[in-house]
């Protein structure tokens, strides 16, 4: 397989919304507004003062999108992971880690400091490729009730 990442398009955004729901109400068992809860991430995503570093990455092969990531500024040196995603099909090729590599040079070429994530405790192969790159927890909120769940609900910070 070949796969090529690319800025998104129309029909992206959604698409992103969708497999994020379905993803996690089956893989994780969250309820229902965990797709609300992202669809509302994206509304502040476009709504907020935008910059030309803030960029949604979509990963696909051929026309089938497989994956998706998007990189927001938080402060002039400081961004924010969010959307990361692999469709249950592509799972094994390698997608998060070249996701998550386009991101961190994004950000070292824009000349940023830091990189900042959401997750959560329950995602142990997100928390493992982001220890493997370097990332490490800088706070855990724990036994947090979301989305049907309760976990715990950590942020991580990679420095650059």
């Amino acid at each position: 397989m070949e796969f090529n990442i690319r800025k998104h398009k129309p029909g992206d955004i959604g698409w992103i919304i969708s497999m994020h729901g379905e993803v996690y109400i089956e893989e994780f068992n969250f309820d229902p507004n965990f797709e609300i809860h992202i669809a509302n991430k994206f509304v502040y995503f476009f709504r907020k003062e935008k910059s030309s570093f803030d960029t949604v990455y979509i990963c696909e092969e051929g026309h089938e999108r497989a994956g998706s990531i998007a990189i927001s500024n938080i402060s002039n040196t400081k961004a924010f992971i969010n959307f990361v995603l692999v469709s249950p099909q592509y799972r094994g090729n390698g997608i998060s880690r070249k996701l998550l590599d386009v991101v961190i040079q994004h950000c070292k070429n824009h000349q940023y400091t830091s990189i900042e994530l959401e997750t959560y405790d329950i995602l142990e192969s997100a928390r493992n490729l982001y220890k493997k790159l370097g990332f490490t927890i800088k706070t855990v909120h724990k036994n947090v009730e979301l989305f049907g769940q309760t976990m715990d609900q950590e942020f991580w910070e990679m420095r650059l």
